[in-house]
């Protein structure tokens, strides 16, 4: 009798719990209704591999078009929702990879958020990601390629244009250059970021002109290029007249700098060897500021090996004095060729040739430590082409000369170069 009370019992437990359960379900699914506003929650397949390409005030949208063909549209935000565009979805698009570009768009970096919808305003989850847009601003910070040089030749009516080298992560492409020669003949030259050789530009009178620009594109994912304006240039005989040197003397007029304190002073030509720093030149801003600094060694720098640093020059018959003042040095005479040397023509020799070069026209060593250093030359003919300058190697083994040269530590501060005409 006990028994059978207890199993009625649990039966009545049983049906308690079942009651209460069903009473809990139909609860919940009225709430399901009431927050689905009676019936299940529908989402259209969302966009995939989304990618945004920059651009001038506008952006380019790639991504892979889901395979759900109830999309009808997708709506892009940006500005915390502020502002958004609706493109329509065709049915040949389902399933494909689809492109977009979204104009007038101001210069900024954006978060991009992507919905797709039906056409009953069902929405996919949203897509978030990243895009930048570059406009006014950055267009303004770019500037035109420099020039080493715009020569004209009288002997052969031509000019020579030749490019200073660039650093391409600025992300300058190339440069453009137009003129018209004297038969009114119009050319175009394309000289690349990484080339800087010469142009001869042929049929070129006095009194012509070119004009060259240079393009950018602000990131790899850009779509479109920035142009500099033209700079008009009118090539000249380039007849030097006192003071002679252009950026003589410290501070040194930069023309770039490198991530570190070492760049390239404006006016002054340096050959590979020269450009140790990192493909940048002697110019340190730290010894002294924008000072002249011929190091190697320290921090690791790699040795200057045949170097030059040199200016050109249309000199007037008559003897000159050509004077440098050092500051600091700690070059020496065994193992450092530094040489202070003007030479014919429009390059210094190579260092080992500066002695002994039929085209030199005076040299003198130089070596620690601080002390002011002068040689003479006369030049017979007017308009004489020159160049003139340092040309170096520092660390040889006496003992090997031709042997890789030793890495140390070589410092020489300059503070000023002047040629005087007697």
């Amino acid at each position: 009798m006990i028994n059978k009370l207890k199993n009625i019992a649990y039966s009545l437990f049983l049906f308690g719990v079942l009651v209460i359960g069903l009473n809990a379900c139909s609860v919940e699914a009225d709430d399901f209704k009431k927050y689905t506003e009676g019936g299940e929650i529908s989402y259209t397949g969302k966009l995939d591999s989304v990618k945004i390409f920059s651009g001038k005030n506008r952006m380019k949208l790639n991504a892979f078009l889901s395979t759900d063909p109830q999309v009808t549209s997708y709506r892009v935000y940006w500005a915390s929702r502020k502002d958004s565009v609706v493109i329509p979805v065709q049915e040949n698009q389902i399933a494909t990879n689809i492109s977009q570009i979204i104009e007038n768009l101001e210069e900024n970096t954006y978060n991009f958020e992507i919905v797709t919808f039906d056409d009953k305003g069902n929405s996919s989850v949203p897509v978030f990601t990243l895009g930048k847009v570059y406009g006014e601003r950055y267009q303004n910070s770019i500037i035109n390629r420099p020039l080493v040089k715009s020569e004209l030749q009288i002997a052969d009516n031509s000019a020579v244009v030749q490019f200073a080298p660039v650093d391409t992560s600025s992300g300058i492409i190339d440069s453009e250059l137009e003129y018209t020669d004297n038969n009114n003949v119009t050319k175009s030259y394309t000289i690349p970021a990484d080339s800087t050789y010469q142009l001869v530009l042929g049929n070129f009178n006095p009194g012509n002109t070119f004009k060259y620009r240079s393009s950018f594109k602000p990131d790899s994912t850009s779509i479109d290029t920035f142009y500099t304006d033209y700079s008009v240039i009118e090539a000249i005989v380039p007849i030097s007249e006192a003071p002679y040197f252009e950026n003589a003397s410290k501070p040194f007029k930069l023309l770039e700098i490198g991530t570190g304190r070492y760049g390239t002073p404006t006016d002054w030509i340096h050959n590979e060897g020269a450009l140790n720093h990192n493909g940048y030149g002697v110019y340190d801003s730290n010894s002294g500021g924008g000072i002249f600094n011929l190091v190697s060694g320290y921090g690791g720098e790699p040795n200057i090996v045949n170097g030059k640093i040199y200016q050109k020059m249309r000199l007037r018959s008559g003897t000159y004095t050509y004077t440098l003042v050092t500051e600091g040095n700690n070059y020496n005479g065994v193992n450092d060729q530094v040489y202070m040397t003007a030479t014919l023509g429009d390059i210094l020799p190579d260092v080992i040739d500066v002695e002994t070069s039929s085209e030199t026209l005076a040299f003198t060593r130089v070596s620690g430590p601080a002390n002011t250093y002068t040689i003479e030359f006369t030049l017979t003919e007017d308009l004489t082409d020159i160049a003139i300058g340092l040309a170096l190697t520092n660390g040889i083994n006496p003992n090997e000369p031709s042997a890789p040269p030793v890495n140390i530590n070589r410092f020489m501060t300059i503070a000023s170069f002047s040629l005087q005409k007697k």
